[in-house]
């Protein structure tokens, strides 16, 4: 029988406001090439600040589930941008219906 995948989680506390590249990476548990590379597909943004690109936390939350969705899930690129769209609708909505029940 084949061996179960196994999710490792590291808890750190990081405190910017907005993270380099490099940072973004070590946060991410991804390489600044593949970062770059989901921000040419439009799936982060990434902010230019004084010629150095910086990545907000919402943007390296994102880069951690895209990670997971990859790495742990096999989720491809096409899947994880469905993914990506329906939870931010989902978050929409909730939203929505928070503000109406209120």
């Amino acid at each position: 029988m084949g061996e179960q995948p196994v999710t490792h989680v590291v808890l750190q506390q990081y405190r910017a406001s907005s993270y380099s590249e490099q940072e973004t990476a070590q946060a991410s548990h991804l390489r600044i090439s593949a970062i770059r590379h989901l921000r040419v597909l439009g799936l982060i943004e990434g902010e230019e600040t004084g010629g150095e690109l910086r990545y907000s936390e919402e943007e390296v939350r994102q880069l951690r589930c895209i990670r997971r969705l990859q790495h742990d899930l096999g989720v491809n690129l096409a899947g994880v941008e469905v993914i990506l769209h329906l939870l931010k609708l989902l978050d929409t909505l909730k939203q929505k219906w928070e503000l109406e029940r209120n």
